[in-house]
């Protein structure tokens, strides 16, 4: 350890480490080197950015053992980064992140960036009201908020471990005179209000594709992923009920994953019509915006 002491030597080591025990990506980062650059300078509480003027400084011996500790169990326990520095960035927003929920990575924020062009116009005379539906770390909703600086939402997750988080990611944020985090099985907990826009990341991964999860996705709660033997028995149960909580021009943002194409599949036969899926910049799949007159059309098929 002796020899490494300057935040250049530590992302040298770490990207020499990951060379000799790979580890799989997709949380957050697309290469080593983002992947390297993420947890040294976020163990160190750094600018994620990786300013250059900063490689050169020396650690301190604290600091040194810290990152050690770190690289050890990121490369031998596989332990995804945001879990290690208990941060996660996300649409360009810090989120406190820890291993009782998901880590961010929906591409979502690419419609919340352009303000849910073309499929939603914000009402001119009122602030919007949304629900962010399995809400997890709040990531969506507090991303939604900052978008719409007059909106008011609801932060929604069945399990009260995940509420704590986003509850704390809320206050990070000072969001808490607009944004409510509520302990809820879906909507079953929600008061009879309706909602502009619905996001909702839920549990999608079917049993084949849980039994392959690389060991980095198996550290996140199963309960954030598994849905059933196809991964879309909570799906179905939301989009039954959606319609219900939506005002008359409101949205529904949904993500599926993998499991887009038998939900693709059901739809289509059972209404003619199949869904609409988007495209994004920066990838990503299995996301479609369904309007309250299409919702209504699909409450008969499930």
């Amino acid at each position: 350890m002796t020899e490494l002491l300057t935040i250049r030597d530590f992302l040298r080591f770490t990207l020499s480490e990951f060379a000799r025990y790979p580890i799989e990506l997709g949380h957050g980062n697309d290469s080593l080197w983002d992947e390297a650059l993420a947890l040294v300078f976020g163990a160190l509480a750094l600018p994620p950015d990786g300013d250059e003027r900063l490689l050169d400084a020396r650690l301190t011996s604290d600091e040194r053992q810290l990152l050690l500790g770190l690289i050890d169990q990121r490369v031998h326990y596989r332990i995804p980064v945001p879990y290690l520095t208990k941060k996660a960035w996300y649409a360009g927003l810090p989120f406190i992140i820890d291993e009782r929920v998901l880590i961010p990575r929906s591409p979502i924020f690419e419609l919340i960036q352009v303000d849910f062009n073309p499929w939603f116009e914000a009402p001119v005379d009122r602030p919007i009201r949304f629900l962010d539906l399995c809400t997890g770390s709040g990531c969506l909703g507090i991303t939604t908020a900052l978008s719409f600086e007059e909106s008011t939402g609801i932060l929604v997750d069945l399990d009260d471990g995940a509420c704590a988080v986003a509850r704390a990611n809320v206050a990070f944020h000072q969001l808490g005179h607009r944004l409510e985090v509520i302990q809820s099985d879906g909507f079953d907990g929600l008061l009879d209000v309706v909602f502009d826009i619905i996001l909702c990341n839920p549990p999608y991964v079917d049993s084949e594709d849980m039994a392959r999860l690389p060991p980095e996705y198996q550290k996140e709660p199963e309960l954030a992923l598994r849905s059933g033997a196809d991964g879309l028995e909570l799906v179905r149960r939301l989009l039954s009920q959606a319609t219900d909580w939506l005002s008359d021009e409101g949205i529904m943002i949904l993500e599926v994953g993998n499991t887009w194409g038998l939900l693709d599949r059901e739809v289509t036969t059972r209404t003619g019509k199949p869904i609409q899926w988007l495209d994004f910049e920066h990838g990503g799949h299995g996301i479609c915006v369904l309007s309250k007159h299409e919702l209504n059309t699909l409450y008969s098929t499930f």
